[in-house]
């Protein structure tokens, strides 16, 4: 056997020792998942414990030391740097352990830099004592293979590891697609474990996602009805005042702050002057699923998926349905579609729920068209012995949809570059939804309802055309000013209209909604990260989200974190060279995002 041999299968052997020492150190995550009680996703945690840490044992020997081996096969080097790459591993693993049972989040590169100075020294002694164990298990695999094999385990022990890695993934697509939580519900437990959705499954056809599929196996195999979820964290004590008033949500996607003007939006500039108008409020997201999810839950957007998963609306909902409102909730595009996930979230568990919205009219604007009026045939034939709350949700103006013949005088870009154009196409689209929402307000006051109606307009996220020349265009590819700041405009019976300039955001009007509307006395914490926002409280620092990223925003810069790694930005989001990473804050905002688990 060459030396170039020998060092290979002592490589895959010492990884495959290795596995069995990643396990039984991280036998906590298992002892955590427990919790959830026991189903037969145990079995599917057991195969992707398994597999995922046999590849965070494998990824170092295939990556760095087997090319080592091919190019330098000498056994003096490649056994210390074998050693050193194992000890790595595994001191990295015991200290996100320790993390994980004190924070319920694993490390990054951003987590590892909020640790204690004596975190890092306990971790040099967790390196060391590694150190001293990796190189008696490296020896004592080194003289188990000085001879070659006369038998065919490892192979199959290879195989074993490998389909337990593929099982995990295609069992989670699947789980991921069938709505079935306790199998989702364990990908948070493992670090680095980015687990195969959906997509893959349903594009072959293997898979078709249907709500019939959620209900049936929410009401199947005996799991906690909420699963990892502590939400509410106490029962809501509520008495809503009588006669109960009424609720308006009104959603523009994509509408900014800086289109709330008379010359682009005059139906709505001119119902702020007898509101309350918000002007520095704040989405809790830059793309729809993350600013509807911060809206009406009042929580980070960051639960999406463990809310989603089970298909738990928020507790705001639940007043809805328990104190009998009528429900009319009308949305331009499909509450199932994927960029939102409304009937997954804040739509799910309602009876009946309207999923799409024809029109004969062509585009985005016909459909917002087509809501509306629809929204009045509803209006018209409710029952008015009983409160309703309605919800209108226009989309033409990031579909950059107006209608064809819909030319109002629109200020021209200075530019008449294709953005130029876009933005162009978004202001109209925008001066044609005001122009809905306008005939929406009539018709509230027309009826005699809006002297007891609670009527919010706002938008899921801004828009951005690049106006920092940074290349950000669209939502969803920045947390910058044009992306975040939305408007926000409350009637509510009874107060009188004010401007209020303290920074405000989304997760302020659940709070605001159950403690106004159903008198509930709960500390908005029980339920939400939010306060009411008739209250004098402002946030000093903001969580919001993306599919993918998350961000802390102040109000002199916003740190991004990526799955990878981040960055910091100033207040025009460019990148900060010598940042100074907020302490304080993140520990504070880690803490919030992992508060309402159990």
């Amino acid at each position: 056997m060459t030396p170039r041999r020998r060092l290979l299968r002592w490589g895959s052997w010492f990884a495959l020792a290795n596995t069995v020492l990643l396990a039984v150190v991280g036998i906590r995550y298992l002892w955590y998942f427990s919790a959830l009680g026991p189903s037969i996703a145990w079995l599917y945690a057991l195969v992707a414990y398994i597999g995922h840490l046999a590849l965070l044992a494998y990824l170092p020997f295939l990556l760095l030391l087997a090319p080592t081996i091919i190019l330098i096969p000498r056994s003096a080097l490649i056994l210390p740097f074998g050693v050193i790459l194992a000890s790595t591993v595994l001191s990295v693993l015991v200290l996100d352990t320790l993390v994980f049972a004190e924070n319920r989040y694993h490390l990054s590169l951003l987590t590892a830099s909020l640790l204690a100075p004596q975190t890092w020294a306990f971790f040099a002694l967790y390196f060391i004592v590694g150190l001293a164990l990796e190189a008696m298990l490296a020896r004592w695999v080194w003289l188990r293979t000085a001879t070659p094999p006369t038998h065919r385990v490892g192979r199959y022990l290879s195989l074993g590891l490998v389909t337990c890695i593929l099982a995990s993934h295609v069992v989670h697509s699947w789980a991921h697609a069938r709505y079935y939580v306790p199998v989702t519900a364990f990908t948070r437990y493992l670090p680095l474990y980015f687990p195969l959705k959906d997509r893959a499954l349903v594009k072959l056809g293997l898979v078709q996602r249907t709500s019939e599929d959620q209900s049936a196996l929410l009401s199947a195999l005996g799991r906690p009805p909420d699963g990892e979820l502590d939400y509410p964290r106490a029962p809501l004590r509520c008495e809503p005042p009588l006669p109960r008033l009424n609720v308006v949500l009104v959603v523009i996607d994509a509408m900014r702050v800086d289109t709330l003007r008379h010359d682009i939006t005059p139906r709505l500039s001119t119902f702020a002057v007898r509101a309350g108008r918000f002007d520095a409020h704040y989405s809790g997201g830059n793309s729809s699923r993350s600013g509807m999810f911060s809206l009406f839950y009042g929580l980070p957007p960051t639960y999406w998926n463990a809310f989603a998963d089970i298909a738990r609306p928020p507790v705001l909902m639940d007043l809805f349905q328990r104190y009998e409102y009528q429900l009319g909730l009308f949305t331009s595009s499909p509450v199932f579609r994927a960029a939102v996930g409304l009937d997954r979230t804040a739509l799910a568990r309602v009876p009946n729920l309207r999923r799409l919205t024809g029109s004969p009219y062509s585009g985005s604007s016909g459909r917002d068209r087509s809501l509306t009026d629809e929204w009045f045939g509803w209006l018209e034939h409710r029952d008015p012995s009983r409160p309703f709350f309605g919800f209108l949700y226009y989309n033409a103006a990031v579909a950059l949809q107006p209608p064809d013949d819909y030319h109002p005088a629109i200020p021209a870009p200075p530019a008449s570059s294709a953005q130029a154009r876009d933005f162009t196409r978004y202001l109209t689209a925008l001066h044609y939804i005001d122009s809905l929402v306008g005939r929406v307000l009539d018709d509230l006051e027309r009826r005699q309802l809006l002297h007891r109606s609670v009527v919010v307009v706002t938008s899921d996220h801004g828009m951005e055309f690049d106006e920092n020349g940074l290349g950000f265009r669209g939502h969803g590819t920045a947390f910058s000013e044009p992306q975040m700041h939305t408007p926000l405009l409350i009637h509510w019976p009874g107060r009188p209209p004010e401007r209020v300039a303290r920074r405000t955001s989304h997760y302020d009007l659940a709070p605001t909604l159950v403690t106004g509307v159903f008198g509930c006395t709960n500390a908005p914490a029980d339920y939400s990260s939010g306060h009411t926002l008739f209250s004098d409280a402002h946030w000093d620092w903001l969580i919001a989200a993306s599919y993918a990223d998350f961000a802390l925003l102040q109000p002199d810069q916003v740190t991004i974190v990526h799955p990878t790694g981040y960055e910091i930005r100033d207040r025009t989001y460019r990148l900060v060279a010598h940042p100074t990473i907020p302490h304080h804050a993140l520990r504070a905002a880690l803490g919030e995002m992992s508060r309402f688990y159990r």
